[in-house]
């Protein structure tokens, strides 16, 4: 029996870890914009199975997107999504480090947040954030399934995504103007011009050049096509009862040394 223990606790593990559906991962975000540039609404979030299409590119914006788009705003976008997935998993992350306001990443600002994900119902991954000074910039993906997180195995694929100036989109739905932009001082975020546009990409934020942001800054550090803008990258959480399990067999290699 005393030497009965390590093989039964290794089984034991590769048991647990075979028949784990259920996994918590950490999402991590980072603004990679310089000093004076852009800042990021906190970054809305959904796991699911891989038919949620939150935007198109030369579609017009729905709800949900515009309103990221126009305000950082995200609430419209988690009410479509649960409506759409009832098993999803949703949420916002808010910058901790070089916060603004309600949790706005400046330069150089980062956060995180862990979401318990089921490997079959949630693999793939969706996101928006506003990107300011500006009418309705945003970061996205118009696929649902741009993003894995676990492959049809339940394997944690999860890559490090690198967006940069020409990942950022315009809504479209929006003048570019001082006027009405978010996040420069002095103007109201919620006056616009309407332009009944589509959605497309565009890193050109030459309309707010060198004007006051809401955070005290000039925003002198405009994006590059090339220029980094943002990291989302994402980890495994260790089990907590894996973790024991794993202690226990180590525990009993080194009682089995000894002996």
């Amino acid at each position: 029996m005393k030497f009965a223990i390590a093989p039964l606790v290794s089984t034991a593990i590769l048991a647990a870890s075979a028949s784990a559906a259920i996994v918590q991962v950490q999402v991590n975000v980072e603004n990679l914009a310089a000093s004076n540039g852009v800042a990021l609404s906190p970054l809305t979030v959904a796991f699911h199975g891989g038919t949620f299409d939150a935007f198109d590119s030369g579609a017009i914006a729905q709800t949900g997107t515009r309103n990221i788009a126009e305000s950082g705003n995200g609430t419209a976008f988690l009410s479509s999504f649960a409506a759409a997935q009832p098993d999803g998993v949703s949420g916002v992350i808010t910058a901790t480090t070089l916060p603004f306001g309600p949790g706005i990443y400046l330069p150089g600002g980062s956060g995180s947040r862990i979401f318990t994900l089921d490997t079959s119902n949630n693999k793939f991954f969706s996101y928006g954030c506003m990107v300011v000074p500006s009418n309705d910039r945003f970061l996205g993906n118009d696929s649902a399934t741009a993003v894995r997180i676990f492959d049809d195995n339940g394997n944690f694929v999860a890559p490090t995504l690198t967006l940069r100036g020409r990942n950022i989109w315009d809504a479209g739905s929006e003048v570019d103007a001082p006027f009405g932009a978010a996040f420069l001082a002095g103007q109201n975020g919620g006056a616009h011009v309407d332009q009944n546009g589509l959605i497309s990409f565009s890193s050109d934020f030459s309309p707010y050049a060198n004007l006051l942001t809401a955070a005290g800054y000039n925003f002198t550090d405009l994006p590059s096509a090339d220029g980094g803008i943002a990291r989302i990258s994402f980890s495994i959480v260790p089990s907590p009862s894996v973790a024991s399990i794993g202690g226990i067999a180590l525990a009993a290699a080194g009682l089995r040394r000894r002996r």
